[in-house]
């Protein structure tokens, strides 16, 4: 579970049933769990301002599992 309090409380929008959207630089660490969870609890997931890092062929290809409710602004 992410220490992040910013992504404690994103994860606590996804259980009650939101949908979020996130600036993917400030939950960067945590990306993996929160993807998880908006997986387990069937949520969609706007992640904005993507750094380099998570748009490499290994990360997206992680996201590639979640793409029905993964959305990637540019």
């Amino acid at each position: 579970m992410p220490d992040n309090l910013k992504s404690l409380k994103v994860i606590e929008l996804m259980q009650i049933g939101f949908s979020v959207s996130i600036d993917a630089t400030e939950h960067e660490e945590n990306i993996e769990e929160i993807l998880e969870i908006a997986r387990m609890f069937n949520t969609t997931l706007v992640l904005r301002n993507m750094p380099d890092s998570l748009l490499d062929q290994k990360s997206l290809k992680k996201l590639k599992t979640h793409s029905n409710k993964v959305i990637i602004e540019t």
